[in-house]
């Protein structure tokens, strides 16, 4: 049976082979052959049909999709490159998950829940924002805490230019000027939470990510490494079903 032809880069993420800009650096540079031929276009269709090689290694197409929930430690870089002298999540990762892909970016200082996967579709479906996949976070804020403050901006906001979805929110603890909360977004825009607090006076000195979608971070430890559990993929499936309607 022909199966249909699809474009290069999607078709080899979608077999662990990187991320599809990765796929698309990798073809400027020559470095992917089909069907015997060097390639020099990232508009080129192909399916599992294809011979097809990636520095000089032939793609299998047969796997078995894996999905792991890892926890990010503070002060590494979510990057598949290195920028500088500062670890990226590759550098302290096994090496068997090389070349899996992530979902779930945190910024350099925050730690928690990240989803790493052999298969672009789950990290896709994760961080489209139609999806609404809600991710909980641990936050402590620093300054004059006003819960009215908060609690307007809970209701959605504009700041910056930029327009912030409504989130839920817990007051966990209040010691003087630190204030211990639980907040629960259904968007995930860069620095979203930072922004959000930073608009009303209190400076974010704490941030953990403790829970996306039905995965969650539970007794996990930094750099600890699981695999997510039938019932929390089963879960993942439902939750999509009912986005879809």
């Amino acid at each position: 049976m022909m199966h249909k032809k699809i474009r290069i880069a999607k078709l080899l993420a979608n077999y662990n082979q990187g991320s599809r800009r990765r796929i698309e650096e990798l073809i400027k540079n020559n470095k992917v052959i089909v069907n015997k031929h060097t390639i020099n276009s990232p508009i080129t269709f192909v399916n599992t049909d294809d011979e097809i090689f990636v520095n000089n290694r032939k793609v299998k197409f047969e796997k078995k999709l894996k999905v792991f929930k890892f926890y990010k430690p503070k002060n590494i870089i979510c990057s598949k490159a290195k920028q500088d002298n500062k670890d990226i999540i590759y550098d302290i990762i096994p090496k068997k998950f090389k070349n899996f892909i992530f979902a779930g970016r945190l910024d350099y200082n925050s730690e928690g829940l990240m989803i790493l996967t052999n298969s672009s579709k789950i990290t896709r479906t994760l961080e489209l924002p139609k999806n609404k996949f809600p991710r909980t976070y641990q936050v402590r804020v620093y300054g004059d805490c006003n819960l009215k403050n908060i609690k307007e901006k809970s209701k959605g906001s504009i700041i910056n230019g930029k327009k912030y979805l409504p989130f839920r929110f817990v007051l966990n603890s209040k010691i003087k000027k630190n204030t211990n909360l639980e907040i629960t977004l259904f968007e995930g825009k860069k620095n979203e939470i930072k922004e959000i607090f930073k608009s009303i006076k209190l400076q974010v000195n704490k941030l953990k990510r403790v829970k996306y979608g039905p995965f969650c971070l539970n007794r996990m430890k930094p750099l600890d490494i699981k695999e997510i559990t039938n019932s929390e993929f089963k879960e993942y499936e439902n939750y999509i079903r009912k986005q879809k309607g």
